[in-house]
């Protein structure tokens, strides 16, 4: 066994991918179950699409890095994935 194993895969977000909403996320996304800004990236995802770190600063007027710093914990929960590189 390699001891990376024990160890929980570190999350980056990158601001050249694009994310979307996973079911979970989704779900949460619809009953209200965050709040602030962390609700407010993964709603702006449900209505858009999927969506880049800029996109996403953009249509709720806060910094690339505060969206890139949520979506890492939405990531983390499982309610957020990457779903392609942009081109």
């Amino acid at each position: 066994m390699r001891l990376s194993q024990f160890f929980k895969k570190k999350t980056t977000v990158g601001t050249h991918h694009t994310y979307g909403v996973t079911p979970l996320g989704a779900t949460k996304a619809d009953e209200f179950s965050l709040s602030g800004p962390k609700w407010e990236v993964l709603a702006c995802m449900r209505e858009n699409g999927p969506s880049s770190v800029s996109e996403i600063a953009t249509e709720i007027g806060i910094s690339t890095d505060k969206v890139k710093a949520i979506l890492k914990g939405l990531i983390s929960s499982g309610y957020v994935k990457r779903v392609s590189a942009e081109e």
